[in-house]
């Protein structure tokens, strides 16, 4: 039945014209006896709607990188790549050259910013660097969310401190990193008309409902096995719900 429903079930079929952006996201899983695999998955949102279609997945052996972020580009048609208009991201090297290469809005995800921070620097009254993280937080949530025309350099030189002398390696390169790319994080500020959202939230939900297969099935027999239920699902389900940010007052 899986077969039968795989050959005679069409992928989803994009709209013939207008605007597109396109949402990146990839899953890193090690097989035993296999090794890391990495699917890397797509998913195109017409401007003017509120649901991404989800394109074939481009699997590659191996970790995430540079190299397989080209490979799973490559797979969209000329046309396609010259309808994007943005691309929404975690920041991942190969995609955000990706962006610089072909001339796209680059929108960086709020998510995987703080949550890197809260990795580091938990806001929990018993936490051991509260005082800092509060800080951080704060000043991130200013720069993340705050209108067009709002003066962040204050909060900018605060977090720029902070990479220069927190005692955490990670937090002093995520912070690093933030204020030298802080315009990435506003671009659905600056683009209001597009819609776009700040977070790969949808991507994240996809990958999560790919994770809930995984384990309603106990694991899968072989790697096909896997990418075959995979591409089931994606052909299933077609599209998934991908709003805007909402813009600040």
């Amino acid at each position: 039945m899986l077969n039968q429903f795989l050959h005679h079930t069409p992928w989803p079929v994009l709209p013939p014209r207008g605007p597109l952006i396109l949402i990146a996201d990839a899953r890193v899983k090690y097989i035993a006896g296999y090794g890391w695999l990495t699917t890397h998955f797509l998913f195109l949102r017409p401007v003017e709607t509120v649901e991404a279609m989800i394109l074939p997945p481009f699997w590659r052996r191996g970790t995430e990188v540079v190299a397989g972020w080209r490979d799973a580009m490559d797979t969209l048609s000329p046309e396609v790549k010259q309808r994007i208009v943005a691309l929404v991201c975690d920041g991942h090297n190969g995609l955000v050259s990706e962006a610089r290469w072909q001339g796209w809005i680059l929108q960086r995800c709020h998510f995987h910013l703080l949550k890197r921070i809260q990795s580091r620097r938990s806001r929990f009254r018993i936490a051991r660097h509260k005082q800092e993280a509060d800080t951080i937080f704060s000043h991130a949530r200013r720069v993340l969310e705050s209108p067009l025309g709002t003066d962040l350099v204050p909060s900018l030189n605060t977090l720029e401190e902070i990479g220069w002398t927190s005692s955490s390696p990670e937090i002093r390169k995520v912070l690093s990193g933030f204020v030298r790319n802080f315009e990435d994080y506003r671009a659905y500020l600056k683009h209001p008309q597009l819609r776009l959202p700040a977070t790969n939230n949808t991507a994240e939900s996809f990958n999560q409902r790919v994770q809930e297969l995984v384990h309603r099935a106990r694991g899968f027999r072989s790697v096909t096995s896997l990418k075959h239920w995979i591409e089931a699902l994606i052909k299933h389900k077609k599209k998934i719900k991908c709003n805007g940010a909402r813009q600040p007052n």
